[in-house]
């Protein structure tokens, strides 16, 4: 069967992860080390409570001020969230090449992000069909919720849709579900791949 939407994981597929970014930067605004910002937010539990969308972007700043010292706004706070992702030219040019097929990110990721990717990440938003945050479907990879979500949200069956990720544990569930999926290790690789499931 033809595909209808391809699902693109954000972070290590969309964009770099870089998280070292984030703490360092997020360390220095608040006077600390990076590995107090991983304590506090990451070895804590927080991150993941966020993922699930269990908390507003207001309630994650207000955390971030009373646990870490944050004294900045809430936009900035966001632009030291959006320090981890860098985005990759050449898999944004892969996503263009798809169309008119539509796309989707299939993210796990919290609301903060979300309230800023569009405005802070336009090359990449704007080239997106749908941004699917965890945070928003209340459940993260490999869960299958989330993919179960993310075909009704897009309106596909598990037969008309491909996925690419980073993490075989998430390639292997999309498959458990019948859906195409791709594990990514690089453009190249993936530029095949979409070429022999997509011939043009």
């Amino acid at each position: 069967m033809q595909p209808k939407v391809i699902f693109f994981d954000l972070g290590g597929v969309v964009c770099r992860f870089h998280p070292e970014r984030r703490l360092a930067a997020l360390g220095a605004a608040c006077g600390i080390t990076p590995e107090q910002v991983e304590s506090g937010l990451y070895t804590s539990g927080l991150i993941s409570r966020w993922d699930l969308g269990l908390d507003s972007p207001s309630e994650i700043y207000r955390t971030i001020h009373e646990r870490l010292g944050f004294q900045g706004s809430i936009r900035a706070l966001q632009e030291i969230w959006c320090r981890a992702f860098e985005p990759d030219l050449e898999v944004l040019t892969l996503a263009d090449t798809v169309r008119p097929l539509r796309t989707a990110l299939l993210t796990d990721n919290d609301p903060l992000l979300l309230e800023a990717f569009p405005d802070l990440f336009p090359q990449v938003a704007s080239r997106f069909d749908a941004l699917l945050f965890s945070c928003r479907l209340g459940a993260t990879k490999p869960a299958s919720a989330v993919f179960t979500q993310a075909l009704d949200m897009m309106g596909v069956a598990p037969a008309e849709a491909v996925f690419i990720d980073d993490r075989a544990a998430n390639v292997a569930a999309a498959r458990g579900l019948g859906i195409t999926a791709i594990h990514f290790r690089d453009p190249l690789g993936l530029g095949a791949a979409l070429d022999a499931l997509l011939p043009r």
